[in-house]
């Protein structure tokens, strides 16, 4: 026995030390797991508290697993937006069914303070779309049915908050101070399951207008479950939202890809004052005391399939008669309300719906207000039958309705207006088969609220209606100090108002002063930032059913720190695009002209493209008022004078309106008109390298700089301008990391080389002295900059050595050229020498030439004189002869002749 109960405690105290120790030593396990499979499964930046806690002990023989600081925050798109938040997870696993691994039997789970942020865009992607598609190439064909299963029993969660934005559908669900509380047995094949639920605050809003505000919401209901056919039927159940109480009865079914439905609901025990709780503004602490009397009748049908391709057949009636209420605080009562509507589907096609509001009047301290709607075919081709008529005094409103905040109503609304035909008529401009008539007038409205900035006035407003457009006569408003006056047609109203169609309107738009401060939301703060520093402004959403153009004229508008006089041009707001064309403003001194446009089709991420044109702006007044210069430009907080420009620019902006940089892009061309710049550390390093004082201040005038922005830097062609009575050329970029990288050209004295310059003349001096010259160096020197490091800490680099080099390099080719130079001048001398004994040489041999020759030719004379006689001796000899013997033969022949001729 002693042996027996040894073993027993033995064993006993293992467990005891195995309920303590294994959860430590196997945590770290679970955690490296969790982490490992969100990484391969989930494309989302996932944290959670890794001192997760996992116990025997809390709910032994249980496993309960505890997760504290669970967040999961989307990418791209979604990056900004928190898809799931909770502070407390915890799970309690039944052990036995983890280690036999059949069913795995979850005992609780439970959320405290869960934030699930649901969104969809416009394009119809969804943020909790997380999971990394399938590697898996090879499709799996294995049809058997998993054994792994998991039951529940119970789920509860502590003060939730649920939002579900729904931007394609404009559908947005907001539930806050979320409790809830599921209890069932899912083991089983049959089971009652429990659900109790508190909503404090539930709101549903749609194409911006809010059907439920903040609304307090309960829920009980009991429903069967049966999990073999899938079919869960309502049992005893309740549904309250504020004061009106429904409930539902039949069942819901899953039947594969569809959902089988036949629902009835009703609200048996609802009466007019309940029913009032729904209305905004009248579910006040002052409710309870209302007096009301009337009939109610509220009931539904839901019947059908629902999946993908359609919806189950619908009904919806509300039926108000001779009800009336009063507030016995108040001296005015609301009589003869009137409601009679009934909204009904046969098939589940939308189009097929018909909306009758057969009846709808009220009366109030005399003022009768009446209206009736018969709307069919809504979805595809609407047909519409509408009038509404009255009067209604917003005075009257606090004398049947407590107001909250101090609010003060005043003014006159009257209408007269008649809509019927098929809103196609209208698309299609066949204005004669759609009949619209009537008038709408407001005349001196007021409306003050603590709950508003800025007091409205309408001093009056008319609108005539036909079918072709609607003619706005008047809008003469002011808010706060802002005037509007505007004027123009508005067409496409039906289609816009019936079936998603596209308002259009052509508009003036003239103010004398439009202070746009006054309409936007920020934090407060001890000063104005500058006008990038707009993290507490929301971007606005440009709608993308509107296309509205408004000739604009505003003597003086005021936005942020901006302050514009003088703005003319054309707005148009059309596709989520906000186009400016031909505007002129002044400001900052400046004539501005504009055009562009803003573009929020990614809410957010939204886009800007302008181009600019700038002339005579204050350099100083641009840096207090533009946050974008003084980070792309940070000189120009020293800078004294003007500028021009001409630029384009193109950008996104964050959700707060700021310039995402490493996406701005600009070109385009600075003037300098004429600046000082002084106390930049940029020139005071250039001064102190160049040992020149004159270097610490730049003298721009005219100076054109063509300028890039992109990839976060700001990059400038090479320009001119003045510095120490010289010019320098500059060239580089600078980023918005306050980093520079120039290179600079300029020309200084001698005398700022220093010990080079020194070195230099004492290597002049030893020159001439050995050459017994007169060399002299050049006064100015090209001087090649670099300028690198930050504004503040800027690094300048020259090159003086190689300018040293190349004046010693000059020096020596001076005093080679003087040498030789001395060298020729010897050469020539020994030449000039040589030349004129030589010549002096030839002089003489020339003369002894010449007399020899003057001999010889004397001699030759003689001779020749003596040759001449000879020769003319003999020719006259010659010709004597020959003149004797021609005598001779002449005398011959006449004898000759005599003979012949004798008779």
């Amino acid at each position: 026995m002693k042996k027996f109960l040894i073993v027993f405690f033995s064993i006993f105290l293992l467990l005891i030390l195995a309920i303590f120790i294994l959860p430590i030593v196997y945590k770290g396990k679970v955690v490296s797991l969790l982490q490992q499979e969100i990484n391969k499964n989930v494309n989302a930046k996932i944290s959670f508290d890794e001192d997760i806690e996992l116990s025997l002990i809390k709910s032994f023989p249980n496993l309960t697993l505890g997760i504290n600081k669970f967040q999961v925050i989307g990418v791209n798109e979604f990056e900004q937006d928190t898809l799931t938040a909770i502070d407390k997870f915890s799970c309690t696993l039944d052990i036995m069914s983890v280690i036999k691994g059949d069913v795995i039997g979850v005992k609780k789970i439970y959320l405290e303070n869960p934030l699930i942020n649901a969104i969809v865009l416009k394009d119809g992607k969804a943020n909790w779309d997380i999971t990394k598609p399938s590697t898996d190439t090879i499709p799996n064909t294995d049809t058997t049915e998993t054994k792994f299963k998991v039951s529940l029993k119970s789920l509860e969660i502590k003060n939730g908050k649920i939002s579900y934005d729904d931007k394609k559908m404009g559908v947005n669900t907001l539930l806050n101070g979320f409790d809830f509380q599921l209890s069932g047995d899912f083991t089983q094949d049959e089971f009652l399951l429990s659900i109790l639920s508190e909503i404090k605050e539930f709101s549903i809003t749609y194409a911006g207008a809010k059907y439920l505000n903040k609304v307090n919401t309960s829920i009980k209901v009991d429903m069967d479950m049966n999990m073999p056919q899938m079919k869960y039927t309502f049992k005893e159940n309740s549904i309250g939202l504020n004061e009106l109480v429904f409930n539902f009865d039949g069942f819901v079914q899953m039947l594969n890809d569809d959902i089988l439905m036949d629902l009835k609901y009703d609200a048996p025990k609802a009466s007019f004052k309940s029913f009032l709780s729904l209305v905004p503004g009248m579910y006040t602490k002052d409710f309870a005391d209302l007096k009301t009397k009337g009939l109610l009748g509220f009931n539904g049908t839901v019947k059908g399939k629902y999946n993908e391709s359609s919806l189950p057949a619908f009904t919806f009636n509300l039926n108000i008669a001779d009800a009336m209420f009063q507030y016995p605080a108040l001296p005015v009562p609301v009589n003869d309300v009137q409601v009679n509507l009934q909204v009904s589907n046969p098939d589940g096609n939308l189009n097929n719906t018909r909306i009758n509001l057969n009846k709808f009047h009220l009366d109030i301290a005399g003022d009768a207000i009446d209206a009736k709607l018969l709307a069919l075919n809504v979805m595809k081709d609407p047909e519409i039958d509408a009038w509404l008529k009255g009067k209604f005094n917003l005075g009257n409103i606090s004398k049947f309705v407590p107001l909250e905040n101090d609010m003060k109503l005043s003014g006159v609304f009257t209408s007269d207006i008649t809509a019927k035909g098929k809103i196609s008529a209208i698309e299609q401009k066949k204005f004669n088969e759609f009949n619209a008539t009537g008038k709408f007038v407001a005349q001196q409205v007021q409306v003050q609220s603590k709950d508003l900035p800025h007091a409205f006035e309408l001093s009056n407003a008319g609108l005539n209606f036909t079918p072709e457009k609607v003619a706005l006569t008047a809008f003469d408003a002011k808010i706060g100090q802002s005037d509007f006056s505007i004027k123009g047609d508005i067409s496409n109203f039906f289609p816009y108002l019936f079936s998603n169609g596209i308002i259009q309107g052509n508009l003036a738009l003239n103010s004398t002063l439009i202070n746009a401060n006054e309409f936007i939301t920020q934090d407060e703060s001890p000063a104005a930032p500058p006008v990038d520093d707009t993290t507490s402004l929301e971007a606005p959403i440009i709608p993308d059913n509107i296309n509205f153009t408004f000739n604009s004229s505003i003597k003086k508008l005021l936005y942020s720190n901006f302050e514009i006089e003088n703005f003319n041009g054309n707005l148009n707001i059309n596709q989520q695009k906000l186009n400016l064309s031909n505007v002129g403003l002044n400001m900052l001194g400046s004539v501005i002209k504009m055009s562009g446009f803003y573009e929020t089709s990614n809410s957010h991420k939204p886009t800007a493209s302008f181009n600019f044109s700038l002339a005579d702006m204050d350099m100083q007044m641009a840096a207090k008022t533009f946050n974008t210069i003084k980070k792309l430009a940070p000189i120009i907080e020293k800078s004294n004078g003007t500028f021009s420009a001409n630029f384009s620019l193109q950008t996104a902006l964050d959700k707060h309106l700021n310039i995402i940089y490493p996406d701005l892009f600009s070109n385009g061309t600075l003037v300098i008109n004429k600046a000082e710049i002084k106390n930049v550390r940029l020139m005071e390093e250039v001064a102190k390298v160049l040992k020149d004082d004159k270097y610490k201040a730049l003298s721009m005038k005219n100076v054109k700089i063509d300028f890039k922005v992109e990839n976060g830097r700001v990059y400038t062609q090479p320009f001119n301008t003045s510095v120490a009575g010289t010019t320098l050329t500059l060239a580089g970029s600078s980023g918005l990391d306050q980093t520079i990288d120039y290179t600079g050209t300029t020309v200084v004295s001698r005398g700022q080389l220093g010990k080079v310059n020194s070195a230099l003349e004492d290597a002049l001096k030893g020159v001439n002295s050995k050459v017994g010259s007169n060399i002299k160096m050049s006064e100015n020197i090209p001087l090649a900059l670099g300028i690198k490091g930050t504004f503040t800490k800027p690094i300048i680099t020259t090159n003086l050595a190689d300018i040293a080099k190349q004046e010693a390099n000059s020096l020596k080719n001076q005093a080679k050229e003087e040498l030789d130079k001395q060298k020729k001048i010897l050469e020539d001398k020994v030449n000039a020498e040589k030349e004129r004994l030589k010549a002096e040489a030839l002089a003489k041999q020339k003369e002894i030439e010449a007399k020899a020759k003057a001999e010889v030719e004397s001699a030759k004379q003689k001779a020749q004189a003596e040759a001449d006689r000879i020769k003319k001796e003999a020719e006259a000899k010659a010709q004597a002869e020959k003149e004797r013997l021609k005598k001779q033969a002449e005398e011959e022949a006449k004898k000759k002749l005599k003979g012949i001729f004798k008779p």
